[in-house]
């Protein structure tokens, strides 16, 4: 095969994948737009997936730590040694909106980008930070 031939290929694959993913986004910020309709925007956080294939979101979105969660996420990482991660993807259990935390696509995702829980769960917590600032807390 010779250069341009596989330049044409990749050029196709590529601009196939982007469809996909602009596809996929137009489902995940209806639903962005919904929860934030649902919540009041300052009651969800958007967390963008940087990478994508096809069947994956291409955002998540997650509410608050209520008081008693974010106590709990303190708790568990005030300690020296403790593990900010794993708490982290404890918040995200409790916080995920969408998608949904029981779906395939939520599983599918974490299968293909592990650390999301952990991004979703500190978005939770700063949300949840911003939250108590705002209420003089």
């Amino acid at each position: 095969m010779d250069i341009e031939t596989i330049e044409r290929e990749r050029e196709a694959r590529k601009a196939a994948l982007l469809e996909a993913r602009t596809a996929q986004r137009a489902i995940d910020l209806e639903a962005l737009n919904a929860l934030e309709i649902e919540r009041g925007d300052e009651n969800v956080a958007a967390v963008n997936v940087d990478r994508f294939s096809p069947g994956l979101v291409t955002l998540v979105v997650v509410r608050p730590l209520t008081k008693h969660e974010l106590k709990r996420f303190r708790d568990r990482t005030k300690k020296e040694g403790s593990d900010a991660s794993a708490a982290a993807e404890e918040a995200a259990e409790s916080t995920v909106l969408y998608p949904a935390k029981d779906s395939d696509a939520w599983k599918a995702l974490l299968d293909a980008v592990p650390g999301m829980a952990v991004r979703a769960g500190v978005a939770a917590v700063k949300l949840a930070a911003g939250v108590e600032q705002a209420e003089g807390k």
